[in-house]
């Protein structure tokens, strides 16, 4: 008897990055202006009326925050879109405070908000005079303000002598030690006793006490007008070292605040992010890695994530430190390429601060400039961010040479410039063709439906409602079809969606709806009930 050969069936799984990775889709019916995706939704196809008995979930509250395109926490399925990561665009005549070749005004680690009682930006900054010798008051804190975060000044604050004077700019300065990089925040009022602001500090002692092998630590000081700072007595809060931007930032919902800075546990590079939290700003949970450069990562070091609040989520820039590129026995997809030694920033989120989601791509937020410019080494953002005007402003620091220590001998300028970029501008949603995407249940609040987007000619965006509750899941809404969805076209950051005849959502609040996005050759940036 003849055996014929076995035959081996090949089931290969595609790998990817969750609801945004989608393997090929067989062609579906071509849907045009008239005409909605390929399911009839009039007759209800497929929908899961008629089962026993199905428990509702629990929708998802979203009151009037927007809603941002960095992941799919309001997002149950997709089809046809990706998520874009935006540059934002530098400022046109940047810098906006030079550095000089010898005297870094605006150096690696800073940090700056609004201050409504004095109507001015402020800026507290670590900086470099490479005149001096390392330990005799060569890097300092300075203070800077500003009307408009484009012209800054530097008051005289007559607080540390520099040079035989005191009319300066400078708040922290001393001799054997190195100060560094200053995270400022307002603290809730429970701890209003100890003064308005907190400042998190890097510290590096030119000799260690007794018993120590560094004195690298970080440290917390306290003040009232954000001028005059004393160090908690409690300090070091973290002895080790992280010899880069440590910041902290405040989480409301937890109570908690929350550091980043470099492990001291580690495999074989301290260049990783690592975090911790404290109620108090003494006692600090035992730090943890919450970063390190993964398989597809073309950085092998992270140099350090700054973290700032924005529309319910934390931002993160993560600072890739390209130092092995130069080096035969590095594998990543730039060796030998034209960004060794350079540090530019990737973007980064989270919705707790703890654990952070990236673009699997690795798409480059703030690049380094062309060779010979003011940023061209290195970038580093400052932490904070406004928005007017529909645009979103950060400063970051640029430095026009590489993390080398041949050149840092040489003398370097680190500069302060200014980037914009669209409100809620940082992710958003593409549909090149077209493409759908439908929200999880969310608890409508009433109001109207707003959205951020923008089209390319010819192409649109229509929104149809769906119930989100139980055994009606999924069933369509009476009134509120794409047929009767009125088209969005054009770029607006505050568009108002409607239907005929109905615009309010008011008669729905309070029940749970899915939002059905119909996208064609369209972009969504945020959606939010207003």
């Amino acid at each position: 008897m003849k055996h014929s050969k076995p035959r081996v069936l090949l089931v290969l799984a595609i790998a990817g990055s969750g609801l945004w990775a989608q393997a090929p889709h067989p062609p579906a019916p071509a849907a045009s202006e008239s005409h909605p995706p390929y399911f009839n939704f009039k007759a209800r196809q497929f929908l899961i009326e008629g089962s026993h008995s199905i428990a509702p979930v629990v929708p998802i509250r979203v009151g009037n925050t927007r809603q941002l395109m960095f992941d799919r926490q309001v997002i149950d399925d997709a089809w046809g879109v990706e998520r874009t990561v935006h540059q934002p665009v530098k400022y046109e005549k940047n810098p906006v405070l030079p550095g000089e070749p010898q005297y870094s005004k605006a150096h690696f680690g800073s940090c700056f908000r609004f201050d409504q009682e004095r109507s001015k930006f402020r800026l507290w900054a670590q900086s470099w005079d490479q005149r001096r010798a390392k330990y005799a008051k060569s890097q300092f804190g300075a203070y800077f303000e500003s009307s408009d975060a484009v012209v800054w000044t530097a008051p005289e604050l007559g607080l540390v002598e520099m040079d035989g004077s005191r009319k300066n700019n400078v708040i922290r300065a001393e001799n054997g030690v190195l100060p560094g990089a200053m995270s400022v925040l307002e603290v809730p009022p429970r701890l209003r006793h100890r003064g308005k602001f907190a400042m998190l500090y890097g510290y590096s002692a030119e000799k260690p006490r007794p018993g120590e092998t560094h004195g690298m630590e970080v440290r917390i000081a306290w003040s009232e007008d954000g001028l005059r700072w004393a160090d908690q007595p409690e300090n070091p809060v973290i002895h080790g070292r992280s010899d880069t931007f440590n910041n902290i930032v405040y989480n409301p919902g937890r109570d908690v605040f929350m550091m980043y800075r470099r492990p001291s546990v580690n495999a074989n590079q301290i260049r990783r992010i690592a975090y911790s939290e404290s109620r108090d700003l003494i006692t600090w949970s035992q730090p943890q890695t919450i970063l390190f450069p993964d398989e597809s990562d073309p950085a092998a070091m992270f140099y350090s994530l700054v973290v700032v609040p924005y529309q319910g989520m934390y931002v993160g820039f993560l600072q890739n430190f390209y130092l092995y590129t130069d080096n035969p026995s590095y594998a990543g997809p730039v060796r030998n390429g034209p960004k060794s030694h350079q540090l530019d920033i990737e973007l980064a989120w989270s919705r707790d601060g703890l654990r952070w989601d990236r673009h699997p791509r690795h798409p480059v937020f703030l690049e380094t400039g062309a060779p010979g410019s003011y940023d061209w080494g290195m970038i580093s953002v400052h932490q904070g961010l406004f928005e007017k005007d529909g645009r979103i402003s950060l400063l970051y620091s640029g430095t026009e040479a590489l993390h080398v220590n041949a050149q840092v001998k040489a003398g370097r300028g680190s500069s302060l410039c200014l980037a914009t970029l669209r409100q809620d501008g940082f992710v958003s949603l593409d549909a090149p063709k077209e493409g759908y995407v439908l929200t999880k249940p969310l608890l409508i609040p009433g109001g109207k439906l707003h959205i951020n987007a923008q089209t390319e000619p010819g192409g649109f965006i229509r929104v149809a409602l769906r119930r989100g509750d139980g055994v009606k899941d999924g069933d369509w809404l009476d009134g509120w079809s794409y047929e009767q969805s009125k088209d969005f076209r054009g770029d607006s950051a505050d568009a108002t969606m409607s239907w005929a005849p109905a615009a309010s959502l008011d008669g729905l609040k309070d029940r749970s709806i899915r939002l059905h996005f119909w996208m064609n050759k369209a972009r969504l940036y945020s959606f939010w009930f207003e």
